[in-house]
């Protein structure tokens, strides 16, 4: 499927496909001691081949700004081209450590959609950690932190964007921003709306190994629409150069949401035909607007920074879905269903940064209230039950973390304190098997040191993961008659246990780290006593994972040509014992990136963009086919970079697709799924003289809240590999990172 796309811009901020915001002034979060750190321990920085790349006390860093990278485009082309970052389905992972939190100017992103409305001739620098301190959530494994450029002016600044591309289908974005700056005070706002369609074709090959051998090839088919309004606005006030406040409100309202899903079904029993099942169906979400507030103080008094933030969250879904199912030799089934979800949650979060005895301490707390009510229903009571779940969390977590340079090194250190109090109530009836409570301390250390002209960092972390609150949830969906999934409100939080060493050199980084995941979470499945012809989909805890990540990357300059190669490697050790055998799930996963971006004359760029990732096993799970995706770019710039004219072709071979072979207690399940990922885009973007946000809350719910309710979403709306968002159909999707 080929697909064109039209964007028209007039702006200063580049959106594509989601939601737009304004972006926010730069937070001051390094102290005068850490640039005393980086320059008396040496800083790494290529300045002969760009881009230029820093070791600092937290991570890596590349600087962006007067480089080739400022050219790509939007600030997604930009993480594209950082090493260890990769581009994947949950729109970005960093190679090990999985999908990372991104801050802009030191404020928490909400939507993977920002990045689109970043130019890359605004960035300053990117920031890749890769070990996170105390200072974060336990849950946080990486971080990404993109600085821009801070750009002077005062007064009225207005953008507008049109967007249209197709798919088969029109599809629209229509967006307007505007900002007030005056003085301290800063005023912003922005509407946005979209209306697009999606598609994907995938099968599914499920085998259950009981008394009867059960074969199903599946083939589904899904179109939908999504209509969506967002609306943005806030302010920040500096009252000087030492105290700022500010609030930030965002409004986003479905609008009209609605997919259609076609799913034939062959069912053998013992290698013999049983039935050919026909499924048409159709869901359709009527939520209402969710509300989300950030409020925000940074101050510094004397040589003590201060910074305070306040989350406010509220949100209803519902959804409707109808499922009529025909078979050809038994009794048909039609199956309406309702879901009422709604949440709240109030977080607040205080960090405290002051110099002690020649070093820096920093010190804080967070404190997070979440409630979830859970209302499901459904017509077929005989085949499923209606379920009225409410889900109540509180978590506080103090923290401290030193850091002091040494004369051997930079030696860091912290410590958080997290207590977790979970209650499960089922029917209004609080349920003391599935309520617990947590009290886990998460250490955290460091090394980092000038070998020669190498920069290195040694580091051990125990951080954890927790289960969505999707995966907590006792409903249970309707596939078909013969796969059904739910959550499991009895899983416990994965603890993961890493040590890792790091390098720079020149233009060349380094990484190796080895994991221990502990009541790893796992996608699984079992049959229903009774009648083990039903498969149910859920997830399980297991004893422990063990994996080790390595990948090298390389990025000089040669001439005109600005070459990136990366290459690395993930492999698991992990044996899964069955009811139908034992599996050694040892195969590791190969990939690579070869980035080239050539600055030619008369102002033209052109990158040429390869991806590759192997076969192989991630958990229970084996990736069943290679994956080449080629993406090619040219650019221009007129009127002194005021307008820029890009075409864009993606995924050119068309071969990003996921293909996963799933290994269960008796049912294996091999899904092979494809999407409209080949395109070719235009886009025309125009720059007026616009002004730059001031705005500096970071949020107060850094992973707790956020990317807990995120993997719900992403259930519901999950990105291929290539980071397109794509709804999920009625099928069984496998969550695979």
């Amino acid at each position: 499927m080929k697909r064109l796309a039209l964007v028209a811009s007039f702006s200063g901020i580049a959106i594509t496909q989601m939601m737009a915001q304004s972006i926010n002034g730069e937070q001051i979060s390094d102290t005068t001691l850490f640039d005393k750190f980086s320059k008396e321990l040496g800083e790494v920085v290529v300045k002969a081949h760009l881009p230029q790349y820093k070791k600092t006390h937290e991570g890596l860093l590349t600087n962006v700004a007067g480089t080739v990278l400022s050219k790509m485009g939007t600030a997604e082309d930009v993480l594209k081209h950082v090493p260890s970052i990769v581009k994947k389905k949950d729109g970005y992972e960093v190679v090990g450590k999985g999908t990372p939190i991104i801050y802009i100017n030191g404020r928490k992103m909400q939507d993977i959609s920002e990045l689109d409305n970043i130019k890359s001739s605004d960035i300053k620098s990117v920031e890749v950690i890769q070990n996170p301190g105390a200072t974060y959530d336990a849950s946080v494994n990486a971080v990404i932190k993109i600085k821009t450029i801070k750009k002077k002016g005062e007064g009225f600044g207005f953008d507008t964007r049109s967007v249209y591309w197709y798919n088969k289908h029109d599809n629209t974005i229509q967006q307007v921003n505007m900002n007030y700056r005056h003085n301290g005070l800063n005023l912003f706002a922005t509407y946005k709306f979209s209306d697009a369609t999606w598609m994907q074709k995938a099968t599914y090959e499920q085998t259950v190994h009981v008394d009867t051998l059960w074969q199903q090839h599946n083939n589904n088919e899904v179109t939908g629409r999504i209509e969506s309004h967002r609306l943005i606005s806030g302010f920040s006030y500096d009252f000087n150069a030492n105290h700022s406040i500010g609030a930030r409100y965002t409004l986003t309202s479905p609008g009209y949401s609605r997919s259609k899903d076609f799913f034939d079904s062959q069912v053998t029993a013992d290698g013999k035909f049983y039935d050919y099942i026909k499924t048409d169906g159709l869901t359709v979400d009527k939520s209402s607007p969710s509300h989300q507030l950030n409020a925000y103080y940074n101050g510094i008094w004397g040589k003590t920074t201060i910074d305070l933030n306040t989350d406010l969250y509220f949100s209803t879904n519902r959804a409707y879905a109808y499922s009529d199912e025909q078979s050809q030799e038994h009794d048909s089934r039609n199956i309406n269903s309702k879901n009422r979800v709604s949440n709240k949650m109030v977080a607040t979060k205080l960090v405290i940064t002051s110099p002690l005895l020649g070093g820096n301490l920093s010190y804080g707390a967070e404190y997070i209230n979440t409630h979830r009510n859970d209302d499901y229903e459904v017509n077929r009571t005989d085949l499923l039950a209606n379920s009225y779940s409410k889900l109540e969390e509180q978590t506080a977590s103090p923290f401290i973390q030193y850091a002091h340079l040494t004369p051997i090194g930079n030696i860091t250190a912290g410590l958080r304190y997290e207590y977790v109090r979970f209650k499960y109530y089922d029917a209004g009836i609080y349920q003391p098997e599935q309520s617990r409570s947590f009290r886990n301390l998460f250490p955290t250390i460091s090394y980092g040191a000038k070998i020669g002209k190498v920069m290195a960092q040694l580091s051990y972390s125990v951080k954890t993961s927790r289960p969505s609150y999707s995966q907590l949830s006792n409903n249970v969906s309707y596939m078909n008659r013969f796969t059904r999934q739910t959550g499991n409100p009895y899983l416990d939080n994965e603890t993961n246990h890493r040590v890792e060493l790091s390098g720079v050199w020149k233009f060349i980084q380094f990484m190796v780290n080895y994991k221990d995941s502990r009541n790893a979470i796992i996608y699984w499945a079992e049959q229903i006593p009774g009648n083990e012809a039903i498969t149910m989909i859920s997830r399980k805890n297991v004893k422990s994972l063990k994996s080790m990540t390595a990948y090298i990357s390389a990025a000089p300059k040669i001439g005109i040509w600005a070459p990136q190669i990366n290459l690395g490697m993930q492999k698991p050790w992990f044996t899964l014992h069955t009811d139908v055998a034992s599996y050694r799930l040892n195969r590791p996963i190969f990939m690579g990136n070869f980035n080239n971006a050539f600055s030619l004359p008369c102002g033209i760029t052109l990158n040429v963009d390869y991806r590759y990732q192997s076969k192989g096993n991630t958990m229970n799970v084996y990736l069943a086919k290679e994956q080449h995706v080629l993406d090619v770019s040219i650019s221009k710039s007129f009127l002194k970079d005021a307008l820029t004219l890009e075409i864009k072709g993606n995924d050119l071979l068309y071969k990003c697709w996921d293909a996963d072979l799933l290994y269960n207690q008796k049912m294996e399940l091999l899904q092979v799924s494809k999407r409209g990922t080949r395109d070719l885009q235009l886009t025309l973007r125009y720059k007026f003289n616009t002004t730059r946000s001031k705005y500096k809350g970071t949020g107060a719910c850094y992973t707790s809240f956020y990317s807990r309710l995120g993997k719900f979403l992403r259930n519901l709306f999950p990105m291929n590999t290539c980071g397109k968002s794509v709804p999920v159909s009625t099928s069984v999707k496998l969550a695979v990172k």
